[in-house]
């Protein structure tokens, strides 16, 4: 772990609200306002960057047990695999204060929502879509940890290894994303799609968010290079299938024989309409990264069938639903490679 950069502590005063002087009833803000100088961007525009209310949200749920990573050693006891940036926090905090720990569990106990859910509701405020709504008072939770805990030196301590990973996906992402944005019909004026990296997260995490202002692909640590593909695939699964769920189980003719199909080999999705959005985003994640046939092949011995087919569907200036419908129409299961 690299040592504290002392020349980042007055640029992390930026990153919350000067501390409450005792006594104080003074809440942190932890608005997205205060860490403005943590973006990074793409030569094309794309915001990259390490976002406080995610470092503050997932140091608590750290805290709070969540382990999620790569298992090193499954016996006797299961050792998780973390980042260094990560497994800093989690060292420190061990020793924190209980009382916002307490204050934490009560609150997940009591709000037991996936965790994309609450990166919706601290990336998106109280008028995040959804069940994100109904999170209130997660923020003055995490301002009581950001009052009550070391956050803000840890934020000190490991910005360097953020701002490295940050830079490793600049040159990476612009085509890609910005050929996605235009086959899933995003509005042209738009809140751009953004990239919070999350180092306090399982490696190789990725995970879509729509904030009801532009949606932001969260994504963990890298496990050895940063790859284009599952950002873009996470972020046309997350557009999809707010677009289309509830409506390909009817009108994929083949989707049940199809899903049935590829759950023999290996696809993990449960319904035809998971199933549909699966195909269609790996389909746009592969064509909009450019991916050689031996990646379609591949993705069809997991039971992700007619992807090339399927990729030659997607037109902009078509809506999506029209699209996506015709192009799994043309799939052919039966044409799948075996294992």
């Amino acid at each position: 772990m690299r040592a504290p950069h002392l020349a980042v502590l007055p640029l992390l005063g930026l990153l919350a609200s000067p501390p409450a002087v005792a006594g104080s009833t003074a809440q942190v803000s932890i608005a997205s306002e205060e860490d403005w100088f943590a973006s990074q961007y793409t030569p094309g525009g794309l915001e990259v960057r390490a976002d406080v209310r995610v470092f503050t949200l997932y140091a608590l749920l750290n805290r709070a047990g969540y382990d999620a990573g790569p298992v090193e050693r499954a016996h006797p006891v299961p050792v998780i695999r973390y980042t260094p940036a990560r497994a800093r926090v989690r060292q420190v905090l061990a020793s924190a204060p209980d009382a916002v720990l307490t204050e934490a569990r009560a609150y997940f106990a009591a709000h037991p929502e996936p965790v994309e859910v609450y990166l919706a509701r601290v990336l998106g405020g109280p008028k995040a879509p959804g069940r994100a709504a109904s999170l209130t008072g997660l923020e003055e939770l995490l301002a009581r940890a950001e009052q009550e805990w070391p956050v803000t030196a840890l934020r000190a301590e490991t910005l360097p290894d953020f701002r490295f990973e940050q830079r490793a996906w600049l040159p990476l992402l612009d085509a890609p994303v910005q050929q996605a944005t235009r086959l899933l019909g995003l509005p042209e004026g738009g809140p751009a799609p953004r990239v919070v990296v999350n180092l306090l997260e399982a490696e190789g995490s990725v995970r879509p968010v729509d904030t009801g202002q532009g949606w932001v692909v969260v994504v963990g640590p890298v496990t050895r290079t940063p790859d284009a593909e599952p950002v873009v695939r996470e972020l046309a699964r997350g557009v999809l299938s707010s677009r289309l769920s509830g409506r390909l189980g009817a009108r994929w003719a083949g989707g049940a024989a199809a899903l049935k199909d590829a759950r023999a080999r290996g696809a993990g999705e449960g319904t035809v309409d998971e199933y549909g959005v699966a195909l269609l985003s790996r389909a746009l994640a592969l064509t909009a990264t450019g991916a050689p046939a031996g990646a379609y092949e591949a993705a069809g011995r997991d039971g992700y069938f007619g992807l090339k087919t399927l990729s030659r569907s997607f037109e902009e200036a078509r809506p999506v639903d029209a699209w996506a419908l015709d192009g799994l129409a043309r799939a052919v299961p039966q044409q799948a490679p075996r294992k």
